[in-house]
């Protein structure tokens, strides 16, 4: 961990968090190979694994496909400032959001949003870069709340391009929620940017199999996963995909000639351009 990297929180905030109960964050956590989950966590885990036996392989191309898509924005497409939305725990052996992008760019600036106090407790220690990167504890849904926030202000600049992460979160709102409706809204905050998408694929399981893995998931969050069509047209429609274009997450520019095999766990990926003016103008004309 870089020496510029501040302290944790104390004790303090561990208080007000339930330890009992399975966390997100803690069971992507554990699918990853972390070693920041408990018992209730690996019992989640271990039920979706029937389900899904190739889970943990999933959700690992999932990780690294975050990673390669910032390290193609970063440096290929010149984003210096970015926003990661349902960030998590950071990656056991893996790159942060900065730790990528700031490879490409020194004055690389992050915001991490989410809602699981034990993010805040234990994840902020390696998020955290004073001047550069901050985590705000808080609803990534609540885009009004985000962008006021003196870390967003702080750190982003709404009058430049910015890469936007929403990573295996999609999946956790409901369409009532209008998900795909609340990240545009973002986008629309800033001229132009790309955004690194990804969620999970629900129509190559049989309507056991997803009803299963949906009751399995309860203990900690409810979860709408979607179809590959329905994926790509609500949360997709109108942008500019990057090539290869919405994809099983290990097949997006792998580094290897082998993907991952996934089974049927898909998380698909795609790393899309938008571009606010752009938009703007023609849906006026």
């Amino acid at each position: 961990m870089s020496a510029s990297r501040v302290a944790p929180h104390d004790a303090a905030g561990e208080g007000r968090y339930d330890f009992s109960r399975p966390s997100i964050a803690r069971v992507w956590d554990a699918a990853t190979g972390g070693k920041d989950n408990l018992a209730p966590d690996r019992d989640v885990l271990g039920a979706l694994e029937q389900t899904a036996g190739q889970i943990r392989t999933a959700a690992r191309a999932q990780v690294e496909f975050v990673t390669r898509a910032t390290r193609v924005v970063a440096k290929e497409h010149g984003i210096r400032q970015w926003l990661n939305l349902g960030c998590g725990l950071p990656p056991q052996n893996g790159e942060t959001t900065y730790d990528t992008a700031v490879q490409h760019h020194k004055g690389t600036r992050v915001v991490y949003v989410d809602n699981d106090q034990h993010v805040a407790v234990h994840g902020r220690a390696m998020l955290d870069v004073p001047g550069a990167a901050s985590l705000i504890e808080g609803d990534a849904w609540d885009v009004d709340a985000v962008l006021r926030h003196e870390a967003t202000r702080s750190l982003l600049d709404p009058g430049q391009p910015v890469g936007m992460i929403a990573t295996a979160v999609a999946h956790f709102a409901p369409d009532g929620k209008k998900p795909a409706s609340i990240l545009r809204r973002y986008m629309a905050h800033f001229p132009s940017g790309y955004f690194i998408f990804s969620h999970a694929r629900d129509d190559l399981l049989t309507s056991e199999e997803r009803a299963k893995m949906i009751a399995d998931y309860k203990a900690t969050a409810d979860i709408y996963p979607r179809s590959l069509d329905v994926i790509k047209s609500m949360f997709l429609g109108g942008l500019e995909l990057l090539e290869p274009g919405l994809v099983e997450a290990s097949t997006w520019r792998p580094d290897t000639a082998m993907p991952l095999d996934v089974g049927r766990a898909h998380f698909v990926a795609a790393v899309a351009r938008f571009e606010t003016f752009a938009r703007s103008m023609a849906e006026a004309s």
